[in-house]
């Protein structure tokens, strides 16, 4: 199963367009199916890219879309695990506050 076969498991699944971005955030990775981590790691991604241009417009709301879906996702699957369902949070968190800053 792909990265993106993954996506299409989740009920309710994301809008066609969100699941796309998801899906083009996540290609690549190379595994059957992304970790927590992987996912979070492609979040990271994505908010580097946003941070680095007019974030503010309405271009960018889906970028921002996918970013937190990501992060959800992300979280979900920690939450699943019991190795990182207590700390994985808490360091996605930090790690994504640690972005962007100015």
């Amino acid at each position: 199963m792909s990265s993106g076969d993954w996506l299409s498991t989740h009920d309710p699944a994301p809008p066609p367009e969100l699941a796309n971005a998801m899906r083009s955030a996540i290609e690549g990775e190379g595994k059957a199916e992304p970790t927590a981590n992987d996912l979070l790691e492609a979040a990271e991604r994505l908010l580097d890219k946003v941070l680095r241009t007019d974030c503010e417009t309405r271009a960018a709301a889906l970028d921002l879309l996918t970013v937190d879906a990501l992060m959800t996702h992300s979280l979900l699957l920690a939450n699943k695990d019991p190795e990182t369902r207590d700390d994985f949070a808490e360091q996605a968190m930090r790690r994504v506050a640690s972005h962007g800053g100015e």
